[in-house]
């Protein structure tokens, strides 16, 4: 810039000086209001009017709050009437509270006082700041070159004071609010604050009621019945708090309604006559017109206030009505609940009756047995114990009902039955299998896991035997009974004696007598024996190469003999013999029984005749 153009803006700046010193003033006589705002300052008592409109929030919550428990279509219907006609009511408060409040405002306190002429302080500088941002405008839109650039940077400057002017302004007006100062302000505040939230609330009550009823919904048990009938009567302690209040709402109403029809009546009186009034002196005609016009307006406002309280009896006498219904919609559906858990505890009596009766007919039905009594006492426990389980189980069926997730309850309970009665399922399964044609019947001699004995019972779990000796034992029973679970069949091995095709290898012993040829007495006792068994040799090789399987080879299997085998030793006390035979194993008792009657008339010198045409065998091992 040149130095000429510096001369030039010399007076615009030093202008410029001039008025931003002079402006500057206006935020230096603020300082009172900031100075005067303190955070130790009390807050004041709370206005009736915000107290009222506070009683009137309390409705609406709690409307809506009633409103999120109603589940059937008609109490939605009712919960919906309260919301409206309470936030109607709430409404019509801030509006009655509005009127009030510019009738008759509140007494200034000195702090209320020094914050309301800081107020008026700063918004009159606002308002000149605003006067000159607007001149500069004016001035900038004519201006061209240099001053315009001025102009400009001056605009700028007076805008930044108008802006910071502003926000002391807002601040101070806040200050008091908080102090209680503007009354009307704090319900604006109030019905914005309320606007703002309405609905939110609304769409969080739509969001509630499907739960609500999904939750009312229970399954058809004596305890969803209980829950329900608390439920119930807890609502139905709400809604007559909440009628109560609203009747008591309309008598305060009408209190009020009547305060200020005398209010308006004392305040018409004058107005009614002031016209008639010829004023004397012409000049005081003016002060009385404005005077007139205020009382008029004053009298239009409480008239609208007692139209505003009457519609507030109204909708407060039908919101009352609307509660009451709604309670008696609710004692219906508690009566219901009431019927219901009667029954059921009805039903639970007659389950116990029943077990009681059931458990003293067993108890008589095994009185009169004569069989076993450790058995039939063993029976009986389990009887009883079974009647409660089942009793027991009707019970909590009727109490809680069936379990929601029935198909997962009923596959973990088989699996865990599964693996604790492993035992009892293979034994029922091997008692199936010894049911068949190989199986096991009472009256057979068998060997169950090396213990031999005849069968004397088959249940379903168990196989009992009256222990015998082993096969080369005499078979006397020992006098033992010995049991087993039925899981033998599948898991271990079993022999049947009984059953057809069973043959078993039986053997007899014997002493040479002293002085005596052992060859023929070997010879004699073989023949004897082979003559004694033949039968039962034959079939017993006919029946193994039957069970010999087939082959397809060129060379013929060799046969299966069941020849009696004779075998001949010396021993310490003389020469002792042994031969095996073949028997049944049904017939092996009187086999051997026969053989030893023959075998001693033969050593005892009853000599039993040669067979023709058995030949002679050596003293060994011959088949």
């Amino acid at each position: 810039m040149t130095t000429g153009a510096k001369l030039a803006m010399a007076p615009v700046l030093a202008a410029m000086l001039f008025a931003a010193g002079t402006n500057a003033q206006a935020p230096v006589s603020a300082s009172p209001s900031k100075a005067a705002k303190s955070r130790d300052i009390p807050r004041p008592p709370v206005s009736e009017l915000i107290t009222r409109i506070q009683t009137e929030e309390n409705r609406l919550d709690t409307a809506r709050r009633l409103s999120a428990l109603a589940v059937g279509p008609e109490e939605r219907l009712l919960a919906q009437k309260a919301v409206r006609l309470a936030d109607h009511q709430l409404d019509l408060a801030f509006l009655v509270a509005l009127r009030r409040a510019a009738d008759n405002p509140l007494p200034p306190t000195p702090q209320v006082a020094e914050l309301d002429a800081a107020v008026k302080k700063l918004q009159a500088n606002v308002d000149d700041q605003e006067t000159i941002v607007a001149g500069l405008k004016k001035k900038l839109a004519k201006a061209h070159g240099r001053r315009k650039e001025s102009l400009q940077a001056q605009l700028d400057m007076e805008q930044a004071k108008l802006d910071l002017a502003a926000d002391e302004l807002a601040d101070a007006r806040e200050d008091l609010i908080s102090a209680g100062g503007d009354l009307k302000s704090q319900i604006e505040r109030l019905q914005a604050d309320h606007a703002a939230v309405d609905q939110a609330a609304n769409a969080s009550i739509a969001a509630a009621a499907p739960a609500a009823g999904a939750a009312a919904a229970g399954s058809d048990t004596m305890l969803s019945h209980l829950q329900l009938w608390f439920a119930v009567h807890s609502l139905r302690t709400q809604l007559e708090a909440a009628q109560a209040d609203a009747l008591a709402a309309v008598n305060a109403f009408r209190q009020r309604l009547d305060t200020i029809e005398k209010e308006a009546t004392d305040q018409g009186a004058p107005a009614a006559s002031s016209p008639a009034q010829t004023p004397a002196n012409p000049a005081a005609s003016e002060p009385s017109g404005s005077v007139t016009l205020e009382m008029l307006r004053r009298q239009s406002r409480l008239q609208k206030i007692q139209a505003a309280y009457k519609l507030r009896i109204r909708d407060m006498t039908e919101l009352a009505a609307t509660y009451g219904k709604w309670d008696e919609l609710e004692a219906t559906k508690q009566n219901g609940h009431t019927r219901s858990l009667f029954f059921s505890a009805l039903w639970i009596a007659l389950i116990v009756l029943f077990g009681v009766g059931a458990s003293r007919l067993l108890r008589r039905l095994f009185d009169r047995m004569t069989a076993d009594r450790r058995r039939m006492h063993t029976l009986r426990t389990i009887s009883r114990f079974g009647v409660q389980v089942f009793c027991l189980a009707l019970i909590l069926l009727v109490v809680f009902g069936p379990p929601s997730q029935l198909a997962t309850l009923i596959a973990f309970a088989g699996a865990g039955l599964t693996v604790a009665l492993k035992d009892f399922i293979v034994s029922f399964i091997g008692w199936f299998m010894l049911m068949g044609r190989n199986g096991v019947h009472a009256g057979d001699w068998v060997e169950i896991n090396n213990v031999c004995g005849e069968v004397i019972e088959v249940t379903l779990f168990h196989t009992v035997l009256l222990e015998t000796g082993a096969w080369n034992d005499p078979g006397h029973p020992t006098g033992r009974k010995v049991t087993f679970t039925n899981a033998y069949a599948i898991e271990g091995h079993y022999f049947n004696f009984t059953t057809s095709g069973q043959w078993l290898w039986d053997e007899l012993e014997f002493l040479i007598p002293p002085g005596a040829d052992p060859n023929t007495v070997a010879e004699s006792i073989l023949r004897m024996v082979t003559t004694e068994t033949a039968a039962n040799a034959k079939l017993a090789e006919e029946e193994w190469a039957r069970l010999a399987p087939s082959t397809e080879s060129s060379e013929a299997p060799s046969p299966v003999s069941a020849a009696p085998i004779l075998s001949v030793r010396p021993t310490g006390a003389g020469i002792s013999g042994r031969i095996r035979y073949v028997t049944r194993a049904n017939e092996r008792f009187q086999t051997r029984t026969r053989l030893y009657h023959l075998m001693v008339e033969l050593l005892h010198g009853q000599q039993a005749p040669p067979l023709a045409g058995a030949p002679m065998t050596p003293l060994k091992e011959t088949a």
